[in-house]
């Protein structure tokens, strides 16, 4: 749907879904990874704006799915199977007063979160609060380190964080301890020729395959399956 806002992707079990922005078109969609076809959605109320979404498992090991909304300090956590419902409600903080990616990391039971910012929150998963912050760097030959600002979609892969920057057409590999960059792909040629009104690359998921991923942008016509390296 090249209409579509995309903030996030999220995939498990077979099941991709798709968190929309904007204000009047926020959704969280189940979409067939194959035809792009929209299964079913939830359509946010219209002053709530979309950001990041990704599947967790709660303490009772039921499949949810949580997401986070941009300047209004609120979250949505959803039972996984379509139809979709909100069964939880939370408020949250982060260092810009904004939320925009989230993913999972399964092994610490927590979430990790960006804001725009070049910090990573860690939140617990049952309490929703946060537990630490890291920034994140990249060491550039012959520089000190440098601040990475503007993180934003998230993934959780093999013990890495990968991460869209926004505006830049990149996904980082992010150490989860550390905060250091350990790889950066270049997605520069991916797609060329936009259309005029397709904005930045910005959505990644794991696929059922190891080192595969979806990836695509906000307002872009075509998703991508994608190998990383």
């Amino acid at each position: 749907d090249k209409s579509a806002f995309t903030q996030g992707l999220t995939f498990d079990n077979g099941k991709l879904l798709e968190g929309t922005g904007n204000y009047g078109q926020s959704e969280l969609r189940h979409v067939d990874p194959e035809t792009g076809k929209v299964l079913d959605s939830y359509i946010l109320q219209d002053n709530f704006f979309g950001e990041g979404i990704t599947f967790f498992t709660n303490d009772k090991g039921e499949k949810q799915v949580i997401q986070l909304t941009w300047r209004e300090f609120k979250g949505f956590v959803y039972g996984a199977e379509p139809p979709f419902r909100i069964i939880k409600e939370f408020e949250f903080e982060t260092h810009t007063k904004e939320g925009w990616g989230i993913t999972y990391w399964e092994e610490r039971k927590e979430f990790v979160v960006s804001d725009g910012s070049n910090y990573l929150f860690f939140w617990d998963r049952d309490t929703l609060k946060e537990k630490r912050r890291i920034p994140v760097t990249i060491a550039l030959p012959g520089r000190e380190p440098q601040s990475v600002p503007y993180i934003n979609e998230l993934e959780f892969h093999n013990g890495s964080i990968i991460a869209n920057i926004w505006y830049q057409n990149v996904l980082f590999r992010i150490d989860p301890e550390t905060g250091e960059v350990t790889k950066v792909y270049d997605f520069t040629d991916l797609y060329t020729d936009r259309d005029p009104r397709a904005d930045c690359f910005n959505g990644v998921a794991v696929t059922e395959r190891d080192n595969e991923f979806y990836v695509t942008g906000k307002r872009w016509p075509h998703m991508y399956r994608v190998k990383l390296l």
